[in-house]
């Protein structure tokens, strides 16, 4: 025979009417939550489409006239803008970095002419050093050579300007300097480069929708929906929660 004054309770296998509502409405809960959160999962994969970035359809212009035997020869600023907002991920692999401080190298001296390039080697040289040396050191010593590097990095770029048109104080200047390395393929076209082209399209995908691209409040909707609407739901959803089992407890006359 169920009791008002009984308290125990088991999810799974409750022991009286009380328990079984109370189960019904957390499972109701946990349905609501699962929905909103792999629902919503689901359907952003189902309409998503890769989608290249801009720079990626503007590399995959120039890429074909590298060899200069075309129509005309490739933009070899457009192509290091490309490779220098790949190089800027943090989510490129070690060995994709390599490929794209080669390729960063490559561009940048074939846009120096010859007699410009020894300045340019000396300053990667010192660079080189410095960035070997310095994750040794610590405290003063750090600093010290850290502060002595950043000056050597805007003299490089001060240098190359004219050729890469980037600026010591633009976000691309920084990137270039820590890619610059003298050990570089003579040519774009070298086989060393034959995967460079996926690296690109592999960082420059991105798959994107209606969920993706439309703004909510600012922010894209499937940003907003994931970091702002899901909490308040979990909120509600609690406050709903203990809002009906306190009905519930008043409606039985069970007392707390």
């Amino acid at each position: 025979m169920a009791s008002n004054d009984q308290y125990n309770f088991s999810i799974f296998s409750p022991r009286n009417l009380h328990g079984r509502k109370n189960r019904n409405v957390i499972f109701t809960m946990l349905v609501i939550w699962a929905v909103a959160v792999f629902g919503f999962q689901t359907l952003l994969r189902a309409i998503e489409k890769p989608t290249p970035e801009k720079n990626l359809i503007l590399f995959e212009s120039e890429w074909p006239f590298i060899a200069g035997s075309g129509e005309r020869q490739a933009d070899y600023r457009a192509i290091l803008n490309s490779l220098l907002m790949v190089k800027g991920k943090n989510t490129v692999s070690v060995p994709d970095q390599q490929l794209l401080s080669s390729a960063i190298s490559c561009v940048t001296f074939g846009m120096v002419p010859d007699t410009g390039r020894p300045a340019v080697q000396e300053k990667v040289a010192a660079l080189e050093i410095m960035h070997a040396d310095i994750a040794s050191l610590k405290g003063q010593q750090y600093l010290d050579l850290k502060f002595r590097a950043q000056e050597a990095s805007a003299i490089l770029i001060g240098i190359l300007e004219p050729f890469t048109g980037y600026k010591a104080a633009s976000l691309e200047a920084p990137i270039l300097s820590a890619s610059l390395k003298n050990d570089y393929p003579a040519s774009l076209t070298d086989h060393s480069f034959s995967r460079l082209p996926d690296v690109m399209r592999l960082y420059l995908t991105h798959n994107q929708s209606v969920l993706t691209d439309t703004k909510f409040l600012g922010f894209p909707f499937h940003y907003f929906y994931t970091a702002v609407f899901l909490l308040v739901l979990f909120i509600v959803l609690c406050i709903v929660y203990n809002r009906l089992i306190e009905w519930r407890l008043k409606k039985e006359g069970i007392v707390e």
